[in-house]
């Protein structure tokens, strides 16, 4: 019985270098989603904070400049985009209501 290098190299070693190779591609794929789902959460946490610092800010003044009320928006666009939940809603409404202060 001749051993044929060629045979055992189709049946065994190629397999098992493709294996090894797609469980090490699935396992960086896992690894980058949970980092992107990190990074997500930690940039709406962040948005989610400065939305709140800058409603404490605006509300005791009373009034919000353009600027900051585009800023605001953006802000809250973005934080809606990324997922954040609706309980910023009536924070950005209030906000936004608020009389717009002139700049000189």
């Amino acid at each position: 019985m001749e051993i044929n290098i060629f045979q055992i190299v189709i049946n065994y070693c190629i397999p098992l270098i493709l294996g090894t190779i797609l469980g090490f591609i699935t396992t960086k794929l896992k690894k980058n989603k949970s980092k992107e789902e990190a990074i997500e959460k930690g940039l709406v946490a962040l948005l989610r904070n400065e939305l709140v610092r800058r409603y404490r800010e605006y509300e005791t003044a009373g009034e919000i400049s353009i600027l900051d009320k585009e800023n605001f928006e953006d802000m809250f666009a973005q934080y809606e985009n990324l997922g954040g939940n609706g309980t910023m809603k009536k924070m950005a409404k209030d906000v936004l209501n608020l009389s717009t202060k002139i700049i000189k």
